[in-house]
């Protein structure tokens, strides 16, 4: 059901506003309207959008600064964030709180200071290791690349030599350089190059000594990357380099968990406080950030906004409480200033009910003042979902799997929902599956002998109770009775659509709109008379005195849809009978299921004749195609039963509200 609201306006002295504000913040009830529009209306009665204190736009600046800080620490130090006591993290943000800013900013300078003091050496050191790393690690290919003919130049004492590192795409370069360097060299020039990985082809040019700084001169302004080592390597035999090289790529990692040690223990020390400290920054910026929602004169703050009328007490106490007669709440009666379409909406169900508000994820909540029809969507969904899929086996794979889902994805709400929700689809499943008989298709009744194969080839079904030509039998056989199938999906259809058209009834009359109350009724009345004359096709005993009133009801219908909606109406009256035949759907993705199922069974058994090979293939076969229509069976029946919802019921009723309740409180949000 819709939760009734209160529209509540909060005038108080401008001296209290940053702690009322606080105060609302706290509770975590109030949803916040925006004043913008209205004081553009109010500003000949000296009403303007409220603004912050300079001292407190200073605070937010220091605040953002702030939650940098505590975000660059956190990414450091990669707490497991899931990992950590909620409680704790609660303890810390109370005490890091304060009604005062600046106290609040003191204490997390505070803090921060302590984790960059017990952080930053190791830190810096850490990245410092990286980067030798990295560069090392770019070195030692190309240095063993160019190891051997180093050290041939090196034994000339008139020659010198020259590394690059190049990307292959671009090798070409090399006879540019090579061209060039021999002019600058008389000629007394060469370069060897060998490719070190798929990306890079390192280079030695060897020349003489004499040219070294013309050679540096002209590399200097080209695209190319000299390979130069450490300092502490560069005067050493290129043997001694790579043997330093190596060993000290081997070492690095072990510093490196070691600093990782120590950063743990850092991170266990200070991860709550971290992460307290980022939530409690994240809620006073929000607050700060709010403040241009509302409206003020020279002397006086005003606050609008929507509530539940079950907070209305506690949110008058608090304020009371704290301010006395400096602040008031006024409640406005919403049904006298006309304005429910602006209430914001928010949910109150049954937790059953409740997981089945997932349909709201992909439409809106319906509008304030209107029926909720979360009640019928969690009826009916798990019913569709059931007639389509029908097969014990199939139900009970999908109910395994959505309780899974649901318990493993507590924290994720969509997850968590949806696996609920298909936990009891796969309930209903069974319960159809056991009406029907079906586990993995036919196995069962194969295996219990109830299905024969003709002399015809053809297969037939024995019934333990009635025969095929009863209209009451079990099992229900979905192939052999499409008719009565097709029958009750309509019915069922004309239950559902009617649920619907009588809801737009209601919300008609709440709305005191006759004219819309009239077009659903019309059709109401138009959709009963039309399965009244329908009965007929069904049932040869079917009273001809019902299809006449059948007849005079669709007509009437049509009238009153014309009253209420002119010719839109008629039409609507007329069309909307045909959207009785979706229904069909719920027979026919059946169907198509247990037909795969039945294709499944039908191949592995031939399979099965065929010795031990024949056996395995058969149970590829089995697994692959069930699996295969088990995962077709969660999906195709969801879509077609959202959709018998979303069109074909909530069409003839839904409204849309503008607003779903967002209440202005305390979340600890991400930044």
């Amino acid at each position: 059901m819709i939760e009734r609201m209160a529209k509540v306006e909060i005038l108080g002295l401008k001296d209290v506003a940053i702690d009322a504000i606080d105060v609302i913040h706290d509770l975590g009830t109030l949803h916040i309207e925006d004043l913008s529009e209205r004081v553009g209306q109010m500003e000949n009665k000296r009403v303007t959008r409220m603004e912050m204190d300079p001292k407190f736009a200073d605070h937010e600046a220091t605040l953002n600064n702030l939650r940098s800080k505590v975000g660059d620490m956190i990414r450091e130090l990669s707490p497991d964030v899931d990992e950590l006591s909620q409680e704790d993290i609660r303890r810390e943000y109370k005490a890091l709180w304060s009604d005062n800013v600046e106290t609040m900013i003191a204490r997390m300078e505070k803090m921060l200071s302590e984790v960059e003091r017990d952080t930053r050496d190791t830190v810096d050191r850490k990245a410092d290791l990286m980067v030798e790393l990295s560069r090392l690690e770019k070195y030692a290919p190309i240095m063993s690349k160019v190891q051997p003919l180093a050290e041939r130049v090196a034994r000339m004492q008139d020659m010198a030599s020259i590394a690059l590192i190049i990307e292959r795409k671009y090798k070409a370069i090399l006879n540019y350089l090579n061209e060039e360097i021999s002019k600058l060299t008389d000629g007394e020039c060469e370069i060897v190059a060998s490719d070190v990985d798929e990306e890079s082809t390192a280079a030695l040019i060897v020349f003489n000594r004499r040219y070294l700084k013309q050679v540096h001169d002209f590399l200097a302004v080209q695209d190319v990357n000299q390979v130069r080592l450490p300092s502490d390597l560069a005067k050493k035999p290129i043997d001694e380099a790579v043997a330093e090289v190596r060993a000290r790529i081997a070492q690095i990692p072990a510093e490196l968990d070691e600093i990782d040690s120590k950063l743990s223990q850092v991170t266990e020390k200070y991860s709550v406080k971290l992460v307290a400290s980022r939530n409690a920054i994240h809620d006073r910026l929000e607050a700060m950030d709010a403040v241009p929602n509302f409206a003020q004169t020279d002397q006086v703050f005003i606050i609008s906004g929507w509530l539940p009328e079950s907070e209305v007490p506690a949110m008058e106490g608090a304020l009371t409480e704290k301010f006395g007669s400096k602040v008031v709440m006024t409640v406005t009666d919403i049904r006298e200033e006309h304005d429910a379409e602006e209430a914001p909406v928010t949910l109150r169900n049954i937790p059953f009910v409740r997981y089945f508000e997932i349909i709201y994820m992909l439409n809106k909540y319906p509008r304030y003042g209107t029926v909720d029809p979360t009640v019928v969507f969690a009826i009916f969904f798990p019913i569709f979902f059931g007639l389509m899929v029908g097969d014990m086996g199939y139900g009970l794979i999908i109910m395994i799997l959505g309780w899974i889902v649901h318990r493993k994805m507590a924290d994720k709400p969509l997850a968590n929902m949806a696996g609920f929700v298909m936990t009891v689809g796969g309930a209903f499943a069974i319960f159809f599956g056991a009406l029907y008989l079906e586990f993995f298709g036919n196995a069962l009744m194969k295996w219990l002998g109830l299905i024969e194969e003709t002399a015809s080839g053809a297969e037939e079904v024995k019934y333990l109770i009635g025969s095929s030509e009863s209209i009451i039998r079990y099992p229900m056989d979905r192939l052999e009775g499409f008719t009565l199938f097709l029958g009750i999906c309509l019915i069922i259809g004309f239950i559902h659509m009617g649920i619907g058209l009588v809801i737009g009834i209601v919300n008609g009359i709440r709305e005191k709109n006759t004219k819309h109350a009239l077009e659903k009724g019309g059709l109401l009345v138009c959709l009963t008379g039309f399965m009244l004359v329908l009965g007929k096709f069904g049932f040869e005993w079917w009273p001809s005195a019902l299809i006449i009133v059948g007849a005079l009801m669709f007509i009437g219908g049509i009238v009153m849809g014309g009253i209420g909606a002119g010719m839109g109406g008629v039409v609507e009256s007329v069309v909307g009978v045909g959207n009785i035949f979706s229904y069909a759907r719920l027979i026919a993705i059946g169907l198509a299921s247990v037909i795969m199922a039945n294709v499944a069974n039908d191949l592995a058994g031939e399979q099965f004749k065929s010795g031990i090979v024949g056996v395995v293939i058969g149970v590829l076969v089995l697994v692959l195609l069930h699996a295969l229509n088990i995962v077709i069976g969660m999906f195709s029946p969801s879509i077609h039963a959202l959709r018998l919802h979303l069109v074909e019921s909530f069409g003839k009723f839904f409204e849309p509200a503008k607003y779903r309740y967002e209440p202005f409180r305390k979340t600890g949000g991400e930044e």
